[in-house]
């Protein structure tokens, strides 16, 4: 899942990332180029503990089993259906009907599964659940393995590299999913833990996902909000990440604009040792836009597009000419960053969609 209005402003990343790559001179920057691209590795390091790159491939595996073994009916698909197109509440007759019957009773975890450790069976090509012990009593427990880092499949023969833990509760209107992955070997250490809270209305949700990521000695803080509002079909998201050993910080603020003239704002800044980076600027569906990179305060490039599906970006930097070779790859590592921010998210909700399911 990326986060989108009806079109996808993460491809126009991608996109102006590929046209950056093919740039062939050099030329200078105005920033630690070095220093900033180890910052980032340090951060996508912080995330990429053996267990907690487990846990992202089977999210969906996870949320399955869960929703498969029963519970209060829920509507399991309503996240990704309101991050992906903020009218879908609106123009399905269906959808609204079972928000209505839903509101304050959101799903549980089926009672089948409470205190229950699920491990992976590999001639049902499943996980199933187990007689280990050691699960939380409010919640499930999921053995966790190693997975092809091409295919994000579980390797065969098994090989453990952790297990996840993940509890719900619920107060009023608001559901919380907490998630506690361990990983390391015989001394099991946590390397993944954050909760995700949906409160709010019906017509105004809101979801808060807060927690931390660690490996060795990088530790990753990391919080998102999601604000949606209907009546305007708008989403203003604002994601936070800090990585205090190594000083880089990050901030991207995104509103996702629906109705009859789409658009997608981003306001990004991410600040290390190094300076500071920064992108903004406006897409709209049909027109395009242009987004701004900046560099301690200055100009770095601009990324142009006719319209939200312009797979052409025209890249320009600070004089207006094309990117040097050294500017094309600082932007590719800048541009890749922001959309990290993104697949990270993807990676933490798909989990626990049905623990929430956003019926409120």
């Amino acid at each position: 899942m990326r986060l989108s209005s009806p079109f996808r402003l993460i491809a126009v990343l991608g996109l102006a990332a590929a046209a950056a790559a093919c740039a062939d001179s050099t030329g200078p920057l105005a920033l630690d180029a070095d220093t900033l691209e180890a910052d980032l590795a340090g951060a996508n390091g912080a995330v990429s503990a053996p267990a907690v790159v487990s846990f992202a491939a089977v999210g969906d595996a996870i949320d399955g089993v869960l929703a498969g073994m029963g519970g209060a009916a829920s509507v399991t698909d309503l996240p990704a259906t309101l991050l992906v197109n903020p009218k879908a509440v609106m123009d399905q007759v269906e959808l609204r009907r079972s928000l209505r019957a839903e509101t304050g009773q959101p799903a549980a975890i089926p009672a089948a599964a409470l205190g229950g450790t699920f491990e992976y069976d590999v001639a049902l090509g499943r996980y199933v659940k187990g007689t280990r012990t050691g699960a939380p009593a409010n919640g499930v427990r999921f053995v966790l393995y190693a997975v092809d880092p091409a295919t994000h499949e579980i390797v065969q023969p098994l090989v453990e590299t952790g297990h996840v833990d993940l509890t719900r509760t619920v107060t009023n209107q608001t559901a919380i999913a907490r998630v506690e992955v361990y990983g390391g070997g015989a001394n099991l250490v946590k390397v993944l833990d954050y909760s995700a809270t949906v409160s709010g209305s019906v017509v105004s949700p809101q979801l808060l996902v807060a927690g931390f990521a660690k490996n060795g000695t990088d530790s990753l803080t990391f919080s998102l909000t999601s604000q949606l509002t209907l009546a305007t079909q708008t989403i203003a998201i604002d994601w936070r990440t800090a990585l205090p050993s190594r000083g880089l910080a990050s901030r991207v603020q995104q509103t996702i604009t629906g109705g009859a003239n789409p658009n997608v704002t981003i306001d990004g800044l991410l600040t290390s040792s190094s300076g500071r980076v920064g992108i903004a600027g406006t897409i709209e569906q049909q027109t395009g836009g242009t987004l701004t990179v900046r560099v301690n305060g200055g100009i770095f490039a601009t990324i142009s597009v006719d319209s939200a599906e312009d797979e052409t970006p025209t890249i320009l930097n600070r004089d207006g000419e094309p990117l040097t070779e050294r500017e094309a790859h600082l932007l590719e590592h800048i541009l890749e960053w922001f959309e990290h921010a993104f697949d990270t998210y993807e990676d933490l909700m798909r989990p626990v969609r049905f623990l929430l399911d956003l019926a409120f």
